[in-house]
Order: structure tokens, then C-alpha cells, then sequence
């Protein structure tokens, strides 16, 4: 199905795109402005396991890890999310190392399922800001439909792992909240991380000459994220190129260079991944380090 799906996307993209005019936009694309970008992706990096180690701390983990140590895990999580289809293999490992740091094992897999939420509501809020702030691109009355979908999806599921035995049972072996402050704290970070993902397109969209506004990207990009989740093709290669040389085509903007900003886009999170994939290579990436430190008591470090 991944062949079949992919390779009809890719058809679709190959023959909308001029692939010379997609050569010359790429080359047009500065190394300085990769590098910037590059830079950016390590810092989300970062950022997510900051986010990562409130949630842990809000669930009551104990030992607490180190920043540091969560930091390290979280890169070689986006290595397996990023290079093994399927986008949820770093976040089976990520579950795994830190599960001896909660009473029961499922709890550790609990708080990195919770931590998918909250990103995902965060780039929900990042979405509506988007529709509230931007020029018209979408028909509300259009894409109300599959907002609806997606929540009724959501309470069908909730509702399911309820009602299952098993589910249930793993329902009930989820942590109880000792610092809420820290989810809310977390939701923040989020809306930092996908911030800097849509700084990331509209530097590239300045490179290229792209006159799209932030606002606008607020809009294209969240919804390029969720397509590139689907479990479809690596490093979202595929879905989230559709998603947005359709959706910037509505914007104005050549398919061609949608194309481009995406592929660059790309290269960079491949980049990033790969650090991760070297951390483990080298042996020093599924290592979780307590903090015994004060620091632990109180806020965590900035990173």
C-alpha cells in the first residue's frame, strides 16, 4: 500500500512540477540558510526533551532524568520516527528506556502517548491562530467536516480503550497528575516547537523569494505535519510535499517552489535524525541519567 500510495503521489508531484524550474529553486535555496535551519532543528530538539522531562515530572517519575540524558533519547526517538516508516518507532523505544522510571511499565508509555497529544493540540491552536490571522485560503464550511471527524475519531477511541478489557486495564495503570503546572508548562513548549518548524518554512520561503506570511504558513504547514504522520512513507516524504504544494498553490505560490521549500525541509529533518542514529551508533543514546540534583525539585534547567 506504501508503494502504491507514494507512487501515486509522486506522479502527482513530478508531473505539476516543472523539474527544472524545481532545480533552480533548490539552487536558489542558500547554505547559509540550511545551516540556520539546522541549527533550528537541534534546537527543537532540545525543546523536546525539556517537554518530555515535565511530562515525566508531572507523572511523578522517580528518578527524574537529566535534561541532558532526555535530550539524547529524544534524538535517537526522531532517528527510528524519521528513517523507519511508520513514525512511531523512536517513540517504542523512548517508552522502553524510561519505563523503570515509573511504578508500573505502562506508565511510561502512557506519558509519551500524552506527550503526542499535547504536541498535537498544540499545532490544533497553531492552526486556528492561522485561520483567525490569515488571509482567506481554506472554505471553513469545507474542512469543518474533517475537523469533526478527527475529534469524533478521537472520542471513538477514548471510548473504546475504556470499554476494552485489556485497554482497561492499561487505563487504569495510568499515573496520577502531582504537578498540572507542568502540563500546561509542556503545552507551551509545544506551541515554541512548532513555532520555530514554521520560522524553519518561512525562512525558506525568504530564500526563495516565496511572498507568504507567516500567518499563512501558520495555516499550510500544521496540516502538512499531519499528513506527513501518516504511516505511508519515511520522514514524511511524500504526504507532506502533496499536502503542501497543494495547499501554497492556493497561496499563490508555484509548485515548483512549494516543492522545493519542502524538500529542504526535508534534508534538514533527515540531518537532524541522523544525529540521533550517530548518538546510538556510538553507544551513548539509550543512557537515562538521574538528576539528583536540586534542580530536580524545582524547575527543570532551560536546557
Amino acid at each position: 500500500m506504501r508503494v502504491v500510495v507514494l507512487g501515486a503521489i509522486g506522479v502527482w508531484l513530478w508531473r505539476g512540477a516543472d523539474l527544472s524550474a524545481l532545480a533552480d529553486a533548490l539552487r536558489r535555496v542558500p547554505p547559509l540558510t540550511l545551516a540556520a535551519c539546522f541549527g533550528l532543528g537541534l534546537v527543537n530538539v532540545v525543546n523536546a526533551g525539556y517537554r518530555w522531562r515535565l511530562l515525566m515530572r508531572a507523572f511523578g517519575a522517580a528518578p527524574l532524568p537529566s535534561v541532558r540524558s532526555l535530550v539524547r533519547l529524544m534524538a535517537v526517538g526522531l532517528f527510528y520516527n524519521t528513517y523507519v516508516p511508520g513514525s512511531v518507532g523512536g517513540d517504542v523505544v523512548r517508552g522502553v528506556v524510561s519505563r523503570r522510571n515509573f511504578d508500573t511499565a505502562a506508565a511510561s508509555y502512557v506519558v509519551v502517548a500524552l506527550e503526542r497529544l499535547i504536541g498535537l493540540s498544540a499545532l490544533g491552536l497553531v492552526f486556528l491562530v492561522g485561520l483567525a490571522t490569515a488571509p482567506p485560503l481554506l472554505d471553513y464550511r469545507a474542512v469543518a467536516p474533517w475537523i469533526g471527524g478527527l475529534v469524533l475519531l478521537g472520542v471513538g477511541i477514548l471510548i473504546a480503550a475504556r470499554a476494552s478489557g485489556r485497554l482497561a486495564g492499561w487505563w487504569g495503570q495510568i499515573p496520577r497528575v502531582s504537578r498540572a503546572t507542568d502540563l500546561v508548562v509542556a503545552f507551551a513548549v509545544s506551541i515554541v516547537g512548532h513555532s520555530i518548524n514554521i520560522l524553519m518554512f518561512f525562512m525558506f520561503a525568504r530564500a526563495l523569494g516565496i511572498g507568504v506570511s507567516l500567518a499563512t504558513l501558520a495555516v499550510v504547514t500544521p496540516l502538512a505535519f499531519v499528513a506527513a504522520v501518516l504511516p505511508l512513507a519515511i520522514a514524511g516524504i511524500g504526504p507532506r510535499e502533496a499536502a503542501l504544494v497543494g495547499l501554497l498553490g492556493m497561496a499563490g505560490v508555484e509548485a515548483a517552489e512549494a516543492l522545493a521549500m519542502s524538500l529542504a525541509y526535508a534534508a534538514v529533518l533527515l540531518a537532524v535524525a541522523g544525529i540521533g542514529g550517530l548518538l546510538q551508533l556510538l553507544g551513548v543514546g539509550l543512557k537515562l541519567d538521574s538528576d539528583t540534583s536540586r534542580s530536580s525539585e524545582g524547575a527543570p534547567p532551560p536546557g
